[in-house]
């Protein structure tokens, strides 16, 4: 139930009383979308991953033409050359298609190499020492 505001102050009480259940309310829609979004990083990590392997960059370098003749070459011909020709088309596909958003910084490709490394590294230091890794 609104009370009757009946003079000015009270009129500026209720007004101070609004903006801050305002700001409140603000506060709540923000916590809220920020949360949201927390939630579904996920999934837009999957749509992104699922994009990279459906489209290719426009951008060629040299990089890239050495994956394409990798996936062309020793992928479709060597590691799947028994398998059919239905697989031997789409794998070197999905490989190109990945592979063209990953060459456009060498330095990431590097970085995520030395990474997978440090891990195993850390894993066999790890388990010589006895430690549990968490």
């Amino acid at each position: 139930m609104i009370n009757q505001i009946t003079n000015y102050k009270e009129l500026l009480q209720e007004k101070a009383r609004l903006h801050a259940l305002l700001a409140e309310q603000e506060l709540q829609i923000k916590n809220d979308w920020l949360e949201i979004k927390e939630d579904l990083r996920p999934y837009a990590h999957a749509a992104t991953t699922i994009r990279n392997f459906l489209t290719r960059k426009a951008t060629v370098s040299a990089l890239q033409l050495g994956v394409n003749i990798f996936a062309d070459g020793f992928v479709k011909k060597v590691l799947l050359g028994n398998m059919g020709w239905f697989t031997r088309t789409i794998v070197p596909f999905f490989i190109k298609n990945y592979a063209s958003h990953l060459t456009d910084e060498p330095s990431k490709i590097m970085h995520k190499i030395k990474n997978l490394f440090k891990k195993k590294n850390r894993k066999k230091e790890d388990q010589e020492t006895g430690i549990d890794a968490v």
